[in-house]
């Protein structure tokens, strides 16, 4: 009874009243009330049951007591906040997607957490979860866990109507997750002066088949073409083979050999001999 009522008197009608027992404990987390009748009829009880005699007694206070239990909830949300923070820290190249959608109940008030990765995966990860409480173990969960590799790609930060130029204001490198990522590029100067063949909204990934490229060499146009050996420079007229952004390694015919050269296409009309 000490534990839901004060009682008043003597050191040793305190001590006796305090251990008198007026109900069980509910289940892990559950409520009991107990009415202020029940604790009179418990108390009576009690005290004739041990040769006590008593005119009356009087208990002052609400007409009822709620009695919780003492109570640990641990749920997915929480699970998913240990997991997210773990990648966060040690893999941040990877980005969770799920995690089990736990809820267990236990009866505590205080515990330790030990998360502890088993395996790492290219889309799954393993970890052992585990509640122990002043150092001893008291349960013990297996977390399968999807992930995804975060990569990074060129996103549109502004809308991108269709028709339009793409200009660098409007696009962004971003780490997004690989099934976010297909068929996007990390180049953004393949991507900045193309013409956007569809629209894009804010944080869509710019695909390279969704716009024309802005080609600084074009298929069967002139090109100039330079060679380089220590401090020997040599430009000489080619037509270029193939369409190529900046950065990009083309063929280009020298009309008047005939031959085709492989060369890194540097600027608008200007490509620069690779040696094969």
């Amino acid at each position: 009874m000490g534990e839901i009522a004060e009682i008043k008197g003597t050191s040793v009608e305190k001590n006796l009243l305090s251990s008198i027992k007026i109900s069980d404990l509910p289940p892990p987390c559950g409520k009991k009330s107990i009415s202020k009748e029940e604790v009179a009829r418990r108390i009576a009880s009690y005290l004739r049951d041990n040769g006590v005699v008593f005119k009356k007694i009087v208990i002052k206070g609400s007409e009822r007591v709620l009695v919780t239990s003492p109570c640990l909830v641990i749920d997915g949300d929480h699970i998913r906040e240990l997991v997210e923070e773990f990648f966060k820290k040690n893999y941040p190249q990877y980005e969770v997607v799920s995690v089990p959608n736990l809820k267990v109940k236990f009866p505590y008030t205080s515990y330790e957490e030990h998360l502890s990765l088993k395996y790492l995966g290219r889309n799954s990860a393993r970890f052992v979860y585990e509640i122990t409480v002043n150092g001893k173990p008291v349960k013990k969960f297996w977390l399968p866990v999807r992930v995804e590799r975060k990569v990074k790609v060129v996103v549109a930060v502004r809308p991108i109507p269709r028709g339009s130029v793409i200009t660098a204001d409007k696009v962004s490198l971003k780490e997004v997750v690989e099934s976010k990522a297909r068929g996007g590029t990390d180049n953004l100067s393949s991507v900045v002066g193309a013409t956007a063949k569809r629209d894009f909204l804010p944080g869509d990934v710019i695909t390279e088949r969704g716009i024309v490229p802005n080609f600084a060499v074009k298929k069967n146009q002139p090109v100039r073409v330079v060679y380089r050996s220590g401090a020997i420079r040599v430009e000489l007229l080619g037509i270029a083979l193939q369409n190529g952004i900046v950065g990009n390694i083309i063929k280009v015919k020298n009309p008047s050999t005939g031959k085709v050269l492989l060369c890194r296409v540097t600027g608008s009309g200007l490509v620069e001999f690779v040696s094969r």
